[in-house]
């Protein structure tokens, strides 16, 4: 026997078993075993039972915290790759444990930091190729019919064999053989025994006739394209007002359209109600607004003779008119205060108005002088689009509701039965001064504002189906929201936590939830006070003031809950122009260092957030009047330099990251058309129209055709 056996058998602790007789009882492996385990089971509670005196002996020498003091925790969690953090990361949470339950609650979290993962280093250099390997040996699959009779397939088949040719000899011998399988052919079933045939079913009743799909060809309208046609496809079932089967093509029952243009879409001055140098348009007189139904553009101009009065340009003349003096002895100002506003799905507008008798009103129009109405009183702020109509606020303080057609308390909304009437009544009769603060609509319900019984404001919602919800978001007094947007069913805003500003979450269930615990180096965060607070896919952005005193955007993702400042060389996001939205991205003014005041974008993440465009090259900022969002571009009024030459304020169409210009009211070297002076850009299903001086006709309304940054129009020059 080798030595090295000699020496483990005399380690054995029981004796060798090769040392007994045959016919010996031997004990069974198990027994061993269990021997050795009760061994080592009493070894481990000596062991313990010694350190835990030792434990207890530690404790006592240490003094414990008092029962009130609240421990200090820290918390970490991992998150997925989502944007800011493409790459995932771990965030950390820490705060005080005030209520001693061993777990940091969500409103216990005072500060939390996110580290995200870097990006994947670069793959390392490819390797040598390596030799050739030797050429594998062929599988074959072999077929052998098998006949009527054979054991395995009485009625016949096919026996399959597979396997590899190692000797490549083009075929496979029994011990290459790898598998094998045979299908069987099925028993051929019993003739004579058809069924007997069912009797015959009873006539169906005739369908309906399906309307036919029609196809024609009609002019370009004129003031669009001067030289064009639109192709149009739909079906002749009578959609709306039309009539079903008349073998024409209504514009209800259009389905789709192509538009063609053989000249430059339209571009131009549409109104000169002040004849000569003298201004249409100015302070207190320039609302508008566009109504899809009736292709009307309603806006406030005064003649210089009966004052500031309600016109209307009409597409389909393509000509402006005077609708109606509401004030014989003075100005009317229509839209002064609320604005104008389309209701009635794009067929009416509403708006205030002074008619020298009643002071400033409510009133519908619908572009007639007898379709011209007065409303009611009501205060002096834009109302809210909401279930097919508007929110006002009373000259008490009430709400109001209108459709155009009557001024209703707005618990009388008529989509709500009389019992929903009587419940919303009774939820909220306890509040006042709803929506005082802040009102926002959404197709699921209203929020708002509301003073309770003990006078502290607090959000409240009101569901389209007459739930009422309401928060208690500052337990010690009012709640200062402000910027809310709804995502989903759910409310959003900027509000006071403590005496710093942060995001909110509020669920339409009641429940609510801090997003943000940013420390501004001093004061206060000035959360949203440039851009507001805006939506890009999971992602809230906004300006915030952390350090320097300086507003940063910033982003923070709903899915994951980061919060990271996208840049820090933006400086003032929105201060100038605002913000417009494409869904995608942000376009707004900011201030570098470098650059002054010029054209910013964001996509809601570090890379995709910096500046646009130099429209002044060098440190002189661009005179940034405004901005509306087309499509997946955007149309600017700003100066700026074409082809080395510093022009004033015009139009500018951005696709993409490139910008160009696309009309000039005044054009020539030096002349600045000074847009949006008065006004606000309004865009229509094909044009955008703002006010701006011409060097002849003094501020007037100008329209430019956006049909082919909106993709609606195909333009060929001959």
């Amino acid at each position: 026997m080798p030595a090295s056996q000699t020496n483990e058998s005399e380690d054995l602790p029981f004796e060798d078993e090769r040392g007994r007789e045959e016919n010996e009882p031997q004990p069974p492996p198990s027994s061993r075993k269990g021997k050795v385990l009760t061994v080592a089971q009493i070894l481990g509670v000596l062991t313990a039972l010694v350190l835990a005196t030792y434990n207890h002996a530690l404790i006592g020498e240490v003094s414990m915290p008092e029962a009130d003091t609240p421990f200090l925790l820290v918390e970490s969690e991992p998150f997925a790759p989502l944007a800011p953090c493409n790459e995932g990361g771990v965030r950390f949470m820490t705060g005080l444990d005030t209520n001693a339950n061993g777990v940091l609650e969500s409103w216990e979290v005072q500060d939390t930091t996110v580290l995200c993962h870097g990006l994947q280093g670069l793959s390392g250099p490819q390797g040598q190729a390596g030799l050739n390997g030797m050429n594998g040996a062929p599988t074959l699959l072999e077929v052998q019919p098998l006949p009527l009779g054979n054991a395995t397939c009485p009625e016949g088949g096919t026996w399959i064999e597979t396997g590899t040719d190692s000797d490549a000899d083009g075929s496979l011998s029994e011990d290459e053989t790898g598998s094998t399988v045979s299908v069987c052919n099925g028993v051929v079933g019993p003739s004579g025994f058809n069924g007997i045939n069912g009797a015959d079913g009873s006539d169906g009743t005739n369908g309906t006739q399906g309307a036919s799909a029609l196809v024609d060809k009609v002019a370009a309208p004129p003031y669009l394209c001067p030289d064009g046609f639109v192709v149009r496809f739909g079906v002749d079932d009578g959609a709306g007002t039309a009539v079903a089967n008349n073998a024409a093509l209504e514009a209800e029952e259009v389905h789709e359209s192509l538009n063609f243009c053989f000249t430059p879409l339209r571009s131009e001055r549409i109104t000169d109600q002040f004849s000569g140098v003298g201004n249409s348009v100015s302070t207190g007189c320039d609302a508008a607004a566009w109504l899809d139904e009736v292709g009307l553009f309603v806006f406030a101009a005064t003649d210089g003779i009966n004052g500031c009065e309600v016109h209307a340009h009409r597409s389909d003349f393509n000509g402006t008119v005077a609708v109606i003096d509401l004030h014989p002895n003075g100005d009317a100002l229509p839209g002064r205060d609320l604005g104008m506003h389309a209701v009635q799905n794009g067929r009416a507008v509403v708006f205030d108005a002074d008619d020298g008798a009643n002071g400033r009103q409510l009133w519908v129009s619908d572009g007639t002088e007898i379709g011209t109405l007065a409303l009611g009183p009501v205060e002096a702020r834009a109302p809210t689009p909401w279930m097919d109509g508007l929110l006002l606020e009373a000259v008490n303080g009430s709400l109001l509701w209108t459709n155009g057609t009557q001024l209703l308390p707005w618990t009388q909304q008529p989509a709500w039965n009389p019992s929903v009437q009587a419940d919303v009544s009774a939820a909220v009769a306890s509040f006042s001064q709803l929506g005082a603060g802040w009102l926002l609509a959404d197709p699921v319900g209203v929020w708002m504002s509301a003073m309770d019984a003990s006078g502290e404001v607090e959000p409240m919602f009101v569901a389209n189906n007459g739930t009422v919800v309401t928060w208690d978001v500052n337990p010690l007094g009012s709640a200062e929201l402000s910027h809310p947007v709804v995502v989903g069913e759910d409310l959003y805003a900027v509000a006071v936590r403590g005496t710093v500003k942060q995001l909110l979450h509020l669920s339409n269930d009641g429940s609510m939830a801090w997003l943000t615990s940013l420390a501004p180096s001093s004061g206060d965060t000035r959360m949203g006070e440039g851009m507001g607070l805006h939506r890009i896919g999971d992602n809230l952005v906004y300006d915030a003031v952390v350090s320097t005193n300086n507003a940063h955007p910033w982003t923070t993702n709903l899915a994951n809950g980061i919060t990271v400042q996208l840049s820090t060389e933006v400086l003032a996001p929105g201060a100038q122009m605002g913000v417009a939205s494409t869904g995608a991205r942000l376009l707004f003014d900011c201030v570098t260092a470098t650059l002054g005041s010029e054209l910013c974008v964001t996509d809601a993440t570090p890379l995709g957030t910096g500046v646009l465009h130099d429209l002044t090259p060098g440190v002189l900022s661009s005179d940034l009047r405004g901005a509306v969002a087309v499509g997946e571009g955007w149309l600017v009024l700003s100066d700026g330099r074409v082809e080395g030459n510093d022009v004033g304020v015009m139009l500018w169409a951005i696709e993409g990251n490139a910008i160009r210009p696309v009309y000039d009211p005044w054009p020539g070297s030096g002349n600045s058309s000074e847009a949006m002076t008065y006004g606000r850009m309004v865009v229509s299903e094909s044009q955008v129209f703002f006010v701006a001086h011409d060097g002849s006709t003094g501020h007037e309304w100008h329209r430019w055709s956006h049909g082919e940054l909106s993709d609606d129009w195909i333009v060929i020059h001959r």
